[in-house]
């Protein structure tokens, strides 16, 4: 399933639009971003010879939101076309780097960006690691995850939460720390999700539980809601004919996408084959790594793959 929200990605130019203008403005209105839906779509999809000034955007749009929203885009850009970019040190402050250029921060404070931070600030409600020891404890959480394979969502949560209680960066830690899990599960087979703002505070809550009781499981749970978020908000898209499905099994990933764990039996009248052709299609699904199948040989079920 991962390998075709990939190439859909790759391959479909509205499908890659959508999943970047929802992304990035969600993840910076969480931040408290001012720039209105209507005005990041235009930021969205501005051409490299027109201005800021020319997209005309609402006066309640602050000039350093907006600066940051369409550096936000390009991040989003960057990130996905360097998928394969080793997680590192000098990644994840190019991150913050393309951010937070010609931002306010750029102007103002120079040394605090593209570079881990040199003061102490909050990380939400308490106070952050010194800003001394954040190498270090950067360089803990990265060689942590080098070594761990499979990389699962419970992986990512409790990265994104270790991410943010270190608070790397004076300004961008959150957004940095979202699209890093976005890449996480890009390249570990698992179903990407967004942090939407309609969700803002139980994510919110799920970091806080994790940064101060070390209880991963509630943001767990919130990406798996998002995951299923995410692939009913973009179920559409898994027609485009550029995926090369087979008719069979589009009929099947539209079937399970609305139904969960479905019997074979339920699955033989979604296709009309009989049982034989139905195993077979089944399991050459599974092997694509589009379904998978729970339970004993009398109980089977079948279900999208999320992981």
């Amino acid at each position: 399933m991962v390998k075709l929200i990939i190439t859909l990605l790759k391959e479909n130019k509205d499908f890659y639009k959508k999943v970047r203008e929802d992304f990035t403005y969600h993840s910076s209105t969480i931040e408290g971003s001012t720039v209105s839906r209507e005005d990041h779509k235009k930021l969205a999809e501005m051409k490299k010879n027109q201005t800021i000034e020319s997209l005309h955007l609402s006066a309640d749009a602050k000039e350093n939101d907006v600066i940051e929203n369409l550096n936000h885009l390009k991040l989003f850009d960057y990130v996905f076309n360097n998928l394969e970019e080793k997680l590192t040190h000098e990644a994840i402050k190019k991150y913050q780097f393309i951010l937070k250029q010609d931002s306010y921060l750029s102007k103002n404070v120079p040394e605090e960006i593209g570079k881990y931070r040199i003061t102490d600030v909050k990380a939400g409600h308490f106070e952050a690691i010194p800003h001394y020891l954040v190498y270090e404890k950067m360089d803990e959480l990265l060689k942590d995850f080098q070594v761990r394979q499979p990389i699962l969502v419970d992986d990512i949560a409790e990265f994104h939460i270790r991410y943010e209680a270190i608070h790397p960066f004076r300004d961008g830690n959150g957004r940095t720390g979202r699209i890093i899990s976005f890449k996480q599960c890009l390249i570990n087979n698992v179903i990407p999700f967004i942090v939407d703002k309609d969700t803002r505070q139980s994510y919110i809550d799920s970091v806080y539980i994790g940064e101060t009781k070390y209880d991963y499981s509630y943001l767990v749970s919130y990406c798996l809601l998002q995951q299923k978020s995410f692939l009913t908000k973009y179920h559409q898209y898994l027609n485009n004919q550029k995926l090369k499905l087979e008719e069979n099994e589009r009929k099947v990933i539209n079937y399970l996408s609305k139904n969960k764990l479905v019997s074979r039996k339920e699955l033989e009248k979604v296709v009309g084959l009989k049982e034989r052709a139905t195993k077979n299609l089944l399991k050459s699904m599974i092997n694509k790594n589009l379904i998978e199948i729970t339970g004993g040989s009398k109980n089977s079920r079948y279900s999208l793959k999320f992981s």
